[in-house]
């Protein structure tokens, strides 16, 4: 599914209603009449129960008015907090404020903080009267850049207290508001809905930070035609069941030099787990061939661990990898179709310029990660001057480093710190994997997407090695980098997410490479039965 920025929904909305024709009135019944039906869905039948919209200054308020307007002829009993004086909206906004007084439907204006004392207890006798269905967030929309301030906040703060105290379902209108709809922020508080609609397109705040203001979210079309959005050749993208729909059938007659040899250069003394998690996660990932350089001393740890996997001694490696062994390690990489550096090898000088030298002269497709990264980021001007394409795969500690600047300036635009290399179009594929809740992946090439797969029970030691390894099977079983790096991220996160559905934490790394090749499994007899029929 595509992502668009705030920007650029702005623009299809102009687009829709200036040159296609179709009104704003249009647009905003479609919203408020699809939020309604979503609500439904989600939270039951509106009948015979109290539906609260708070509505905030803008088109946003005015796609609460079409909600509360929709429910009141459902046979809801509606009332609307207004958030500055309504006889001020303009629009078709203010339009919808006509028709909610022709009706009658009741209505307060909370223009002052000292009106929040009471705000609370004016629910619950409502609550009393007519069980309350839910609390309508429409306050600020997806164009909101400052800080929630003043009554505002005051009236956010009340609906967070009643949706957890009280238990009542909150919605989200288009984006729940004080939440940044391209970064994800929190623009000083925000509510937390359990149920958020978004109108035409989701925005990458809807899932930066695996979307934990949002709740469950929902997309409804509003009536923006896919010729707008079509030519407006939009580059984000959710990683969603869609993608692993992308996998590639295998012929019957495939075999393991056909599904690709991944080498893999990683381990040190004391850390050679982090290499063994990678060649798990490539062999589980469907990659036919893995192969090891790892240091001579450690060499018959890898020998006896992982018994599908080969490995090479490197002579003039002990106890980590050296630049000395390169001669040997560039006729190894001949003949393979992509190389993983990084996991667990240190940053040891000659290690360093190892992997320096393989990064800016060997062509094949690399998985940059852990230490590999860390080095890099010690020699920035090497980072434009790689061999050929590149997946690089932080953390966001890593990102920082290779940003140079505070994991907290990271954090606060997955993205913009993704897109680190947006203006390398000329160099080979450079693929950022911003890991962490919201993966974040982008491409030299302008695109980028967010992952909607993963739980809290892959903060644990492994996954990002187990990763490494999926991404480099799937580099070499023929995906182009992008594809390998968004199918990558998708089925990790998917096949934890498996795991997570019986128990939330303590599940390994390992336990995650195991269930993937039954997601895999999944999506291809998926393939093969929509294929049949």
């Amino acid at each position: 599914m595509q992502l668009a920025l705030t920007a650029q929904m702005r623009e299809l909305d102009r687009q829709t209603i200036e040159e296609i024709g179709i009104p704003g009135m249009v647009l905003m019944e479609n919203a408020g009449r699809g939020t309604v039906e979503r609500m439904e869905r989600i939270f039951g039948p509106v009948r015979g129960k109290t539906v609260c919209i708070f509505a905030g200054p803008g088109n946003n308020g005015g796609d609460g008015l079409v909600i509360a307007r929709t429910v009141h002829g459902m046979g809801a009993f509606p009332f609307v907090f207004f958030l500055l004086d309504p006889e001020q909206l303009k629009g078709d906004a203010g339009c919808n404020f006509a028709i909610l007084k022709q009706l009658r439907l009741p209505y307060q204006v909370l223009d002052f903080s000292e009106k929040m004392l009471t705000l609370i207890d004016t629910i619950l006798t409502l609550n009393r009267m007519h069980p309350i269905h839910s609390l309508v967030d429409a306050i600020f929309g997806t164009g909101l850049e400052r800080e929630i301030s003043g009554h505002f906040l005051d009236v956010i703060n009340c609906i967070n207290i009643l949706g957890r105290r009280h238990q009542m379902p909150v919605v989200g209108v288009d984006i729940p508001s004080g939440l940044s709809s391209d970064t994800g922020a929190i623009l000083g508080v925000s509510v937390k809905a359990d149920l958020t609609v978004t109108y035409g397109l989701p925005k990458p705040g809807h899932v930066h930070h695996g979307g934990t203001m949002v709740g469950h979210l929902e997309r409804i079309d509003i009536g923006i035609p896919t010729k707008v959005v079509d030519r407006m050749r939009l580059q984000g993208e959710l990683l969603d069941e869609k993608t692993g729909a992308k996998l590639i059938q295998r012929d019957r007659d495939t075999h393991k030099g056909s599904n690709g040899h991944l080498l893999i250069l990683a381990g040190s003394e004391g850390k050679t787990g982090a290499a063994l998690l990678c060649g798990h996660g490539a062999l589980r990932s469907g990659a036919g061939l893995v192969s090891f350089a790892v240091p001579a001393d450690l060499n018959p740890i890898f020998e006896t661990a992982l018994l599908e996997t080969m490995s090479v001694a490197l002579p003039a490696s002990q106890r980590s990898l050296s630049v000395d062994d390169y001669p040997l390690i560039k006729t190894l990489a001949q003949g393979k179709d992509g190389l993983v550096i990084g996991p667990g090898i240190g940053t040891d000088p000659p290690t360093a310029e190892l992997v320096l030298r393989l990064y800016s002269e060997n062509p094949s497709p690399q998985v940059i990660d852990a230490d590999a990264l860390n080095i890099l980021a010690t020699h920035r001007d090497i980072i434009r001057q790689p061999a050929g394409p590149r997946i690089f795969t932080p953390h966001p500690g890593e990102m920082a480093r290779l940003l140079d600047c505070a994991i907290a300036d990271v954090q606060a635009d997955r993205l913009k710190s993704a897109q680190w290399l947006a203006d390398a179009a000329d160099l080979p594929p450079l693929i950022t994997v911003l890991k962490g809740a919201g993966t974040v992946v982008a491409a030299n090439d302008g695109r980028w997407a967010i992952n909607t797969t993963g739980n809290p029970g892959m903060g644990t030691g492994g996954m990002g090695d187990i990763l490494a390894g999926i991404i480099g099977g799937f580099l070499v079983q023929g995906y182009a980098p992008w594809q390998a790096a968004c199918l990558g991220v998708y089925l990790h996160g998917r096949a934890a997410d498996h795991l997570a559905a019986e128990q939330s934490c303590g599940f390994l790394a390992t336990e995650v490479a195991q269930v993937l090749p039954r997601i895999l499994g999944t999506f291809l007899n998926q393939q093969h039965m929509e294929q049949l029929c």
